[in-house]
């Protein structure tokens, strides 16, 4: 197994996710003791956070940029931002390093074009859904994504970054989640995307009538796919 770059810490608590889904996926391809080769580097997120809020995204991509040039150095074969909002400056961090960086939204398209999706609704932070980097990204690979409306969005990140950021999985959240989920559905969307590591430690396929694209547990497939050499070429 190739050695795994986890460039994460936005927010711990999703990265940890990662850790997890990458032990336990390399145990359940390779068996027996098997684990995920990995090197990992975190960041404050207390710092990051700001800048977002800052709108300074050039000091967040130098940061991000710094730690994956860490892992490179670390021997690892490419990285995976641990995070859907910071591939605002995916092509920053990409052009710091000399190994390939996993690139979350191209990994969640080919999920849901695999699935003969076209229209997805788009659940993920306030930068991830009203900014067009991620949208666009997406659009690359012919699907279209709906965001929830205006105050739909402040509850999603008010849940993100208010609860599930720091641990907190509450169930009248998650009932909030799923019902803005459903209006998308309403609107038009096939499937919902679960566009920000941590939504996934709140909503699941379960909750939902349509295709659920869990980002993080997707992320993690790819990259043991790559580092066991059994990515498409």
């Amino acid at each position: 197994m190739e050695l795994i770059g986890v460039l994460g810490g936005m927010s711990w608590e999703s990265t940890a996710e990662y850790l997890r889904l990458l032990n336990e996926g390399a145990r359940a391809r390779l068996g027996g003791l098997h684990s995920a080769r990995l090197r990992v580097a975190t960041v404050d997120f207390a710092s990051i956070a700001q800048m977002q809020a800052d709108g300074d995204w050039a000091a967040a991509a130098a940061a991000l940029a710094e730690e994956a040039r860490s892992l490179e150095v670390a021997g690892a074969a490419f990285v995976l931002i641990a995070t859907n909002t910071m591939h605002k400056v995916y092509d920053e961090v990409a052009a710091a390093v000399t190994i390939p960086v996993l690139h979350l939204g191209d990994v969640t398209a080919a999920a849901v074009t695999e699935s003969d999706l076209t229209c997805v609704g788009l659940l993920a932070t306030s930068y991830t859904m009203e900014q067009s980097f991620y949208r666009d990204r997406l659009a690359v690979h012919g699907v279209r994504s709906l965001v929830p409306s205006a105050p739909d969005r402040n509850e999603v990140q008010r849940i993100i970054y208010d609860e599930l950021c720091v641990g907190r999985v509450e169930p009248a959240s998650r009932d909030r989640l799923i019902a803005i989920s459903r209006s998308l559905v309403a609107a038009g969307a096939e499937g919902i995307v679960l566009g920000c590591t941590e939504l996934e430690l709140s909503i699941a396929q379960e909750h939902l009538d349509v295709p659920v694209f869990p980002t993080t547990t997707l992320h993690c497939e790819a990259a043991l796919d790559r580092a066991l050499g059994l990515a498409a070429t």
